[in-house]
Protein backbone atom coordinates (compact mmCIF):
# COMPACT_ATOMS: atom_id res chain seq x y z
CA UNK A 1 0.00 0.00 0.00
CA UNK A 2 2.81 2.38 0.80
CA UNK A 3 4.74 1.73 -2.03
CA UNK A 4 1.63 2.45 -4.48
CA UNK A 5 0.66 5.72 -2.68
CA UNK A 6 4.50 6.61 -3.14
CA UNK A 7 4.27 5.69 -6.98
CA UNK A 8 1.08 7.80 -7.56
CA UNK A 9 2.31 10.84 -4.80
CA UNK A 10 6.11 11.24 -6.45
CA UNK A 11 6.41 13.00 -10.02
CA UNK A 12 6.48 9.86 -12.25
CA UNK A 13 8.90 9.35 -15.42
CA UNK A 14 6.08 10.44 -18.81
CA UNK A 15 6.31 7.31 -21.31
CA UNK A 16 7.82 9.47 -24.70
CA UNK A 17 5.52 8.11 -27.90
CA UNK A 18 8.93 7.12 -29.24
CA UNK A 19 11.63 7.08 -27.39
CA UNK A 20 14.08 6.46 -29.99
CA UNK A 21 13.29 9.69 -32.20
CA UNK A 22 16.59 11.07 -33.10
CA UNK A 23 18.58 8.52 -31.58
CA UNK A 24 20.49 5.42 -33.11
CA UNK A 25 18.27 2.46 -32.85
CA UNK A 26 20.01 -0.57 -32.87
CA UNK A 27 17.59 -2.82 -31.36
CA UNK A 28 17.18 -6.15 -33.09
CA UNK A 29 14.23 -7.18 -35.26
CA UNK A 30 12.51 -9.27 -32.89
CA UNK A 31 12.58 -6.46 -30.26
CA UNK A 32 11.21 -3.48 -32.22
CA UNK A 33 8.70 -5.62 -33.00
CA UNK A 34 7.88 -6.93 -29.38
CA UNK A 35 7.75 -2.96 -29.22
CA UNK A 36 5.20 -2.99 -31.92
CA UNK A 37 3.23 -5.51 -29.82
CA UNK A 38 3.45 -3.90 -26.85
CA UNK A 39 2.32 -0.33 -28.16
CA UNK A 40 -0.41 -2.29 -30.22
CA UNK A 41 -1.61 -3.91 -26.89
CA UNK A 42 -1.42 -0.80 -24.64
CA UNK A 43 -3.84 1.17 -26.95
CA UNK A 44 -6.36 -1.70 -27.51
CA UNK A 45 -6.68 -1.32 -23.38
CA UNK A 46 -6.83 1.89 -23.36
CA UNK A 47 -9.51 2.11 -25.45
CA UNK A 48 -10.79 -0.86 -23.81
CA UNK A 49 -10.67 1.49 -20.56
CA UNK A 50 -12.63 4.40 -22.34
CA UNK A 51 -14.87 2.21 -23.57
CA UNK A 52 -15.99 1.25 -19.83
CA UNK A 53 -15.04 4.77 -18.78
CA UNK A 54 -17.80 5.86 -21.20
CA UNK A 55 -20.55 3.02 -20.95
CA UNK A 56 -20.37 4.68 -17.10
CA UNK A 57 -20.56 7.75 -17.73
CA UNK A 58 -23.32 7.72 -20.04
CA UNK A 59 -25.70 5.55 -18.10
CA UNK A 60 -25.67 7.74 -15.13
CA UNK A 61 -27.47 9.10 -12.78
CA UNK A 62 -30.42 6.05 -14.23
CA UNK A 63 -27.22 3.04 -14.27
CA UNK A 64 -27.40 0.49 -17.48
CA UNK A 65 -30.58 -0.83 -17.88
CA UNK A 66 -28.89 -3.96 -19.15
CA UNK A 67 -28.37 -5.14 -15.57
CA UNK A 68 -31.76 -4.92 -14.10
CA UNK A 69 -31.65 -3.77 -10.56
CA UNK A 70 -28.14 -3.92 -10.38
CA UNK A 71 -27.85 -0.76 -13.11
CA UNK A 72 -26.84 1.82 -10.90
CA UNK A 73 -24.08 -0.31 -9.01
CA UNK A 74 -22.74 -1.80 -12.58
CA UNK A 75 -22.91 1.67 -13.72
CA UNK A 76 -20.71 3.01 -10.79
CA UNK A 77 -18.74 0.12 -10.85
CA UNK A 78 -17.82 0.62 -14.34
CA UNK A 79 -16.44 4.16 -13.90
CA UNK A 80 -14.87 3.57 -10.70
CA UNK A 81 -12.54 0.08 -12.60
CA UNK A 82 -12.32 2.71 -15.72
CA UNK A 83 -10.51 5.93 -13.20
CA UNK A 84 -9.17 3.99 -10.76
CA UNK A 85 -6.75 2.25 -14.01
CA UNK A 86 -6.78 5.90 -15.75
CA UNK A 87 -5.20 7.52 -12.55
CA UNK A 88 -2.35 4.44 -12.18
CA UNK A 89 -1.52 4.53 -16.12
CA UNK A 90 -1.51 8.48 -16.44
CA UNK A 91 2.01 8.50 -17.09
CA UNK A 92 1.77 6.11 -19.94
CA UNK A 93 -1.02 8.01 -21.74
CA UNK A 94 -0.63 11.69 -21.60
CA UNK A 95 1.72 11.88 -24.49
CA UNK A 96 -1.53 10.75 -26.08
CA UNK A 97 -4.22 12.92 -24.84
CA UNK A 98 -3.50 15.65 -27.68
CA UNK A 99 -3.61 13.62 -31.14
CA UNK A 100 -6.01 10.94 -29.53
CA UNK A 101 -8.52 13.38 -28.55
CA UNK A 102 -8.17 16.63 -30.11
CA UNK A 103 -6.43 17.01 -33.55
CA UNK A 104 -9.33 15.18 -35.33
CA UNK A 105 -11.76 17.61 -33.70
CA UNK A 106 -9.86 20.30 -34.62
CA UNK A 107 -10.54 18.99 -38.08
CA UNK A 108 -14.28 18.45 -37.61
CA UNK A 109 -14.77 22.18 -36.12
CA UNK A 110 -12.47 23.36 -39.09
CA UNK A 111 -14.87 21.84 -41.53
CA UNK A 112 -17.94 22.73 -39.90
CA UNK A 113 -16.63 26.35 -39.80
CA UNK A 114 -15.92 26.22 -43.45
CA UNK A 115 -18.85 24.11 -44.80
CA UNK A 116 -21.24 24.71 -42.19
CA UNK A 117 -23.91 22.52 -39.95
CA UNK A 118 -26.11 19.60 -41.81
CA UNK A 119 -29.18 20.08 -39.84
CA UNK A 120 -30.51 16.89 -41.72
CA UNK A 121 -27.48 14.38 -40.16
CA UNK A 122 -28.20 11.52 -37.20
CA UNK A 123 -24.74 12.65 -36.31
CA UNK A 124 -24.93 15.09 -33.32
CA UNK A 125 -21.40 16.62 -34.26
CA UNK A 126 -22.56 17.45 -37.87
CA UNK A 127 -25.41 19.80 -36.43
CA UNK A 128 -23.15 22.49 -34.39
CA UNK A 129 -23.49 26.18 -35.73
CA UNK A 130 -20.38 27.76 -36.68
CA UNK A 131 -19.94 29.85 -33.51
CA UNK A 132 -20.24 26.50 -31.68
CA UNK A 133 -17.58 24.94 -33.65
CA UNK A 134 -15.74 27.82 -33.22
CA UNK A 135 -15.84 27.63 -29.31
CA UNK A 136 -14.95 24.11 -29.88
CA UNK A 137 -11.75 24.71 -31.78
CA UNK A 138 -10.55 27.25 -29.48
CA UNK A 139 -11.02 24.87 -26.34
CA UNK A 140 -9.06 22.34 -28.17
CA UNK A 141 -6.18 25.05 -29.36
CA UNK A 142 -6.14 25.58 -25.74
CA UNK A 143 -6.20 21.90 -23.97
CA UNK A 144 -3.12 21.16 -26.75
CA UNK A 145 -1.30 23.81 -25.79
CA UNK A 146 -2.08 22.77 -21.78
CA UNK A 147 -0.99 18.83 -22.78
CA UNK A 148 2.21 19.34 -24.98
CA UNK A 149 4.90 19.14 -22.47
CA UNK A 150 3.48 15.83 -22.43
CA UNK A 151 4.55 15.20 -26.44
CA UNK A 152 8.08 15.95 -26.49
CA UNK A 153 10.73 13.37 -26.95
CA UNK A 154 11.77 13.97 -23.02
CA UNK A 155 8.42 14.77 -21.56
CA UNK A 156 7.38 16.46 -18.35
CA UNK A 157 7.23 14.10 -15.49
CA UNK A 158 3.49 13.07 -14.25
CA UNK A 159 2.84 14.66 -10.74
CA UNK A 160 0.18 13.76 -8.58
CA UNK A 161 -1.49 17.05 -9.60
CA UNK A 162 -1.15 15.81 -13.05
CA UNK A 163 -3.03 12.52 -12.82
CA UNK A 164 -5.90 14.17 -10.51
CA UNK A 165 -6.28 16.92 -13.35
CA UNK A 166 -5.59 14.37 -16.72
CA UNK A 167 -8.53 11.59 -15.46
CA UNK A 168 -11.01 14.22 -14.29
CA UNK A 169 -10.27 15.98 -17.68
CA UNK A 170 -11.02 12.38 -19.51
CA UNK A 171 -14.02 11.96 -17.59
CA UNK A 172 -15.49 15.80 -17.92
CA UNK A 173 -14.91 15.19 -22.07
CA UNK A 174 -16.95 11.88 -22.19
CA UNK A 175 -19.69 13.46 -19.92
CA UNK A 176 -19.65 16.03 -22.48
CA UNK A 177 -19.55 13.62 -25.19
CA UNK A 178 -23.17 12.89 -24.02
CA UNK A 179 -24.89 15.74 -23.21
CA UNK A 180 -26.27 18.23 -25.48
CA UNK A 181 -24.35 21.11 -26.54
CA UNK A 182 -24.83 24.49 -25.19
CA UNK A 183 -23.17 27.58 -23.74
CA UNK A 184 -21.61 27.40 -20.74
CA UNK A 185 -20.58 23.71 -21.43
CA UNK A 186 -19.87 23.21 -17.76
CA UNK A 187 -18.40 19.88 -18.82
CA UNK A 188 -15.47 20.84 -21.07
CA UNK A 189 -15.08 24.31 -18.36
CA UNK A 190 -14.45 22.22 -15.76
CA UNK A 191 -12.15 19.75 -17.54
CA UNK A 192 -10.14 22.87 -19.05
CA UNK A 193 -9.70 24.73 -15.38
CA UNK A 194 -8.33 21.07 -14.00
CA UNK A 195 -5.53 21.46 -16.94
CA UNK A 196 -5.65 24.91 -15.78
CA UNK A 197 -4.11 24.39 -12.53
CA UNK A 198 -1.96 21.41 -13.52
CA UNK A 199 -0.16 23.27 -15.69
CA UNK A 200 0.08 26.36 -13.30
CA UNK A 201 1.55 23.66 -11.14
CA UNK A 202 3.81 22.20 -13.24
CA UNK A 203 5.39 25.97 -13.65
CA UNK A 204 5.23 27.14 -10.21
CA UNK A 205 7.03 23.78 -9.62
CA UNK A 206 10.20 24.14 -12.80
CA UNK A 207 10.46 27.79 -11.48
CA UNK A 208 11.08 26.66 -7.71
CA UNK A 209 13.71 24.23 -9.27
CA UNK A 210 15.50 26.28 -11.25
CA UNK A 211 15.34 28.73 -8.22
CA UNK A 212 17.23 26.20 -6.25
CA UNK A 213 19.58 25.04 -8.83
CA UNK A 214 20.76 28.44 -9.13
CA UNK A 215 20.91 29.44 -5.63
CA UNK A 216 24.74 28.85 -4.15
CA UNK A 217 25.09 26.06 -1.80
Amino acid sequence: MYKFLRCVWEPTPTSPVNPYAGRDDRRTVNAKVASGLRLGGGLIAGFAVLVLAFAGVSSLPEGAPAFGQYALLASLSMLTVATIVMFWTVNRWAPYVPGFFFFPAIFKCVTLILIGPNPHSSISSNRLTRSDAAELLVYCVVVIALTWRFMSNRPAPTTFVDRLALTFFVLATLKQAVTAYHWPPLPLISGLTALLIAYWNSRRTLKQTHLFASTPG
